[in-house]
């Protein structure tokens, strides 16, 4: 295969080396402004479409910290107790607001089936309802958020 003078790469003079070199410069520069000023945007985006959410009931959340160190204290004991687990869910079910009072009596009319349930396939089929986890996440989801659960208090 013969080789053409074509395809053979001759370097630049110095001048228009220079030039080129300034120019792809230039280039990098504008590319990286345009880059900062739309991430600067999209953040500042994201900030507007993130409303803070009015904070929920203090004994909602006193209520569903309540549960959520009960969940803690059994997942350590390694033992379950539905009981005592019911009696805290009625205690969310009883003040929790309008927004997700219903999918917090499903969750307690859930755990007091899941009690009452006669075989392990009765109590599979409780658990495995997409209504019930729904409630489930749907309270999870509004104890998170607006009992300021994740909230960083700390300076770093």
């Amino acid at each position: 295969m013969a080789v053409v003078a074509d395809d053979v790469l001759t370097p630049l003079d110095p001048d228009s080396d220079l030039v080129s070199r300034r120019r792809a410069r230039k280039w990098w520069i504008a590319v990286g402004i345009l880059g900062l000023v739309g991430a600067i945007a999209m953040a500042w985006a994201g900030q507007k479409s993130n409303p803070k959410l009015p904070p929920a009931p203090a004994p909602f959340c006193k209520a569903a910290k309540r549960y959520e160190n009960e969940l803690q204290r059994q997942q350590i004991a390694y033992k379950r107790d539905l009981g005592r687990q019911i009696t805290y869910v009625e205690d969310i079910a009883a003040t929790a607001p309008k927004q997700v009072r219903a999918d917090a009596e499903t969750f307690l009319g859930a755990l007091r089936s899941l009690q009452a349930a006669p075989d392990q396939q009765a109590k599979q089929a409780l658990k495995d309802d997409p209504d019930i986890k729904q409630a489930v996440v749907n309270v999870n989801r509004f104890w998170n958020q607006r009992c300021g659960v994740f909230d960083r208090q700390s300076g770093i």
